[in-house]
């Protein structure tokens, strides 16, 4: 569903963005992505943003010319920004948009992955059950819980109940469009299974106990790295700024320099809140779990 601004963009740019060479690419970001939003929609919409930006930047411009000096006079430095500056943002705009499906699908492949191996277990017992894969597909997409692959579940499902598409092309076409190299394994491994006619139960059963093993090691590699973190936290973090402030502190004493206090506000201000901050991205980006 677009928005008003990106109809108007679309109304705008639709036929020339229809002939652009990044339709295939941006088309295949946003199937990876989950956006139900057409290519040469979004292109457009890129179009759009990279021409606000530019308006912007010459808007800068007009007001550094014409509106700062009658308050005061502007650095001459602020030039080098300045007369760039719709070039810039034009830029920054339009590489910011394109890049945004790339992202969405980036954060997708990880939720996939985390919740696979759980997903695997679901369907594992659906198959033990002896319920077709068609219906397996189904009631994984009525469960929230296991988050984005229902989410490619329904995709999976909605191309055989409702475009009435045979079981193997449907999920050939999910492989070819899911951000999660695990998932695309799995569902070309399903297809290899039907076409030569093994047992799906057995795969099944087989691919949830395996990813459930790699999951289970995965977590393992993780609490160990988390451990070394701890005693790295503790020494940089906690040790090293308590002896730095002690060090400083009878420096002062002692008349040490005079900038010894502008040290100590860099140590408590600035160095230990840019340490925590990179030990927390650091363990937000190494979590296997969102």
């Amino acid at each position: 569903m677009l928005t008003k601004y990106q109809s108007l963009c679309y109304r705008i740019f639709g036929k020339k963005a229809a002939k652009s060479s990044q339709t295939e690419y941006v088309k295949r970001a946003l199937e990876k992505a989950f956006m139900e939003i057409r290519p040469e929609a979004y292109i457009s919409f890129a179009w759009m943003n990279g021409i606000m930006g530019a308006v912007a930047g010459i808007i800068l411009i007009i007001i550094y010319f014409y509106v700062v000096p009658i308050f005061f006079q502007p650095p001459p430095k602020l030039l080098a920004i300045i007369i760039p500056s719709p070039l810039l943002l034009a830029s920054l705009a339009y590489f910011i948009t394109m890049m945004i499906p790339e992202s969405r699908a980036s954060r997708r492949r990880k939720d996939i992955d985390v919740k696979l191996p759980y997903a695997l277990n679901f369907i594992a017992a659906m198959a033990t059950a002896g319920i077709t894969p068609a219906e397996i597909f189904k009631n994984l997409a009525e469960q929230p819980i296991y988050g984005e692959v229902h989410k490619e579940a329904a995709w999976i499902y909605r191309d055989i109940a409702i475009f009435n598409i045979d079981i193997i092309t449907a999920l050939r076409n999910a492989a070819n469009r899911t951000p999660s190299i695990k998932f695309q394994e799995f569902l070309q491994g399903a297809i290899t299974t039907i076409t030569s006619g093994g047992d799906l139960k057995n795969y099944f059963l087989a691919k949830a106990e395996e990813y459930m093993r790699e999951n289970r090691r995965q977590q393992k590699e993780f609490l160990e790295t988390l451990g070394l973190l701890a005693e790295s936290y503790v020494t940089v973090v906690v040790a090293a700024p308590l002896f730095l402030i002690i060090i400083f502190s009878v420096m002062a004493l002692f008349g040490g320099p005079a900038n010894t206090a502008i040290i100590l506000y860099l140590i408590a201000f600035v160095m230990l809140p840019i340490a925590n901050l990179g030990f927390a991205m650091a363990i937000r980006s190494m979590a296997p779990e969102v």
